[in-house]
């Protein structure tokens, strides 16, 4: 079956060399040198394969993953790089987390044999990706996964910018696939939603973050978590009483848990939200509005709602270095959140450049990619102890 692919490459020898490769079988391939040359093409043509380098100038490959997952269908991917295995482990983890269909990676010089061989899988995969969550996940299996150990957390550690130290992680749901691989939190949330079980979701999620946090508590690690609700909890009045008996189930402190909603979770009617959020600040549980800057009522809500934190929406992060607009929006988030007393997170943070830029605008917590990928608990604790003794460095933070 011939397939449409497009290679991104800024380097014009290995783009021509890749082109070479998958030319054959009637395949009809594209070239771009960057991820920009990139956008302008997929916003005319669809491809069925996105072959694309890491390292490039203006927009990088990881910015591309986060470009290709707002597109409205479902190209395959391979990811390529020059560089070490650790910065394509966390483009391949970061193509998961926006559920990317990605068909593999490869270090150059790339091997034509094992590339033409991840082209054979596009049949088999393409309806894996976004739009066919309802194919890899059948509600029986859906919800006999949640109850046991389909539901798999991930945990992206948030790092404090004036100490240094580890505040505390955001935690994503990942589901393990028949096959044995992931699916990544837009897929798991997509499933839920289809299926009207994304309160279920949400109630297995604090289950098993808290549940994790006690584990972490005899290893001597003591994290406050953030979780992420869903509007379908927000709309139920008992929603802090479940809370509150899971925290005293598995004996956590509700300062160890902040609840993360976002404005699109609010409804117009916002009476049984108000009440449920306003009960659970009452009770110790932190409170931010994720997504921050993304709607047109996000002051109002942090009038009327007791939110203790701000999450800005990782658009403005990516952006604020060559776009003023965003930078000035960044600007007055994390001073509005200072004015109000809030605490203010950036998340999204991928290159150093954007780490120096919210230090200087004076945020209070950065968590992304440059930091830490989301991670399983066995290797967050890897990584905790490394960063905690020296061993591992994060670039521009000094530590």
């Amino acid at each position: 079956m011939s397939k449409r692919i497009l290679v991104v490459d800024d380097s014009a020898t290995m783009r021509d060399l890749l082109i070479r490769y998958l030319q054959g079988g009637d395949n009809l391939v594209a070239g771009a040198d960057s991820g920009a040359q990139a956008l302008d093409l997929l916003k005319t043509e669809r491809y069925d394969v996105i072959v694309t380098d890491l390292a490039m100038p203006e927009m990088d490959g990881f910015g591309l993953i986060r470009a290709i997952s707002e597109l409205d269908w479902d190209p395959s991917v391979i990811l390529l790089t020059g560089h070490d295995a650790r910065t394509l482990q966390s483009a391949k983890e970061l193509a998961l987390a926006y559920s990317i269909n990605l068909l593999g990676t490869l270090t150059k010089p790339v091997n034509k044999d094992m590339l033409l061989h991840m082209l054979s899988d596009v049949a088999d995969t393409r309806t894996q990706g976004r739009t066919g969550t309802e194919t890899v996940l059948a509600e029986n299996e859906f919800m006999r996964g949640l109850m046991t150990d389909g539901l798999s957390p991930v945990f992206q550690p948030k790092i404090s910018l004036k100490t240094g130290a580890l505040a505390g992680a955001e935690v994503f749901a990942r589901w393990r696939a028949p096959n044995g691989g992931y699916l990544g939190a837009g897929a798991v949330i997509k499933a839920a939603q289809e299926k009207g079980h994304m309160d279920v979701l949400t109630y297995r999620m604090l289950e098993l973050a808290m549940q994790q946090q006690g584990r972490w508590r005899k290893q001597g690690l003591e994290l406050a978590l953030s979780i992420n609700v869903a509007s379908d909890n927000l709309r139920k009045a008992d929603f802090a009483d479940v809370v509150s008996g899971l925290a005293e189930q598995f004996e956590v402190e509700p300062k160890m848990v902040r609840l993360e909603v976002t404005e699109a979770d609010l409804d117009v009617d916002v009476r049984v939200p108000l009440e449920v959020l306003s009960r659970l600040s009452l009770r110790g549980f932190g409170l931010a509005l994720d997504d921050f800057g993304t709607g047109f009522a996000s002051l109002m809500r942090l009038k009327t709602i007791p939110f203790d934190e701000i999450v800005v929406d990782r658009m403005f992060i990516s952006r604020a270095a060559e776009d003023d607009t965003s930078r000035i929006i960044l600007e007055s988030a994390i001073e509005l959140s200072h004015k109000l007393n809030l605490r203010c997170t950036c998340e999204g943070v991928e290159t150093e450049e954007q780490l120096t830029i919210i230090r200087a605008l004076g945020a209070d917590y950065a968590q992304g990619y440059l930091l830490g990928k989301p991670m399983t608990a066995e290797e967050f604790l890897i990584w905790f102890e490394d960063y905690r003794d020296g061993v591992l460095m994060i670039p521009g933070l000094g530590t």
